[in-house]
């Protein structure tokens, strides 16, 4: 979706997916988005199994290039080197529903097909935006 905005300083600006942007924002770099496509072209068959540093660098995606792509809504970096499809807390929560009640880390990363280095920040990111929470024994429940 987007909807013009009043022009700044002579600059038209957009709302685009929920982001102010310059109207001639393109995004990323095209060799970014094609970087982001290839991780998550990665993540096609296993959504939460997160591409470790090597990948990462193999397609030359460091600190900043990630940051990017995060802000584009290319990817999710859901920790400072554990990057996710933006559609990661939502497929998450699908998947986790089928829990019964409260569920441990040990848990949701069965569930997820993934690795305590991703689902620990994945469920803390859940937490920010209150799709979970976290009760006070150390298990999580969805909201």
């Amino acid at each position: 979706m987007e909807a013009v905005l009043s022009a700044v300083g002579g600059a038209g600006l957009v709302l685009r997916d929920g982001r102010v942007r310059a109207a001639a924002d393109t995004g990323p770099p095209a060799a970014l988005r094609d970087a982001a496509a290839r991780v998550r072209a990665d993540l096609d068959g296993a959504p939460f199994a997160a591409p470790g540093a090597a990948r990462l660098a193999e397609l030359g995606l460091g600190p900043r290039e990630l940051a990017v792509l995060d802000r584009a809504g290319e990817l999710l970096r859901v920790a400072p080197e554990v990057v996710l499809g933006p559609d990661a807390p939502e497929r998450a929560v699908a998947a986790l529903d089928g829990l019964d009640g409260a569920f441990t880390v040990s848990a949701a990363r069965e569930v997820l097909g993934s690795s305590r280095r991703v689902v620990v920040p994945l469920l803390e990111l859940l937490a920010r935006r209150g799709l979970t929470v976290r009760m006070p024994d150390g298990t999580h429940r969805l909201r």
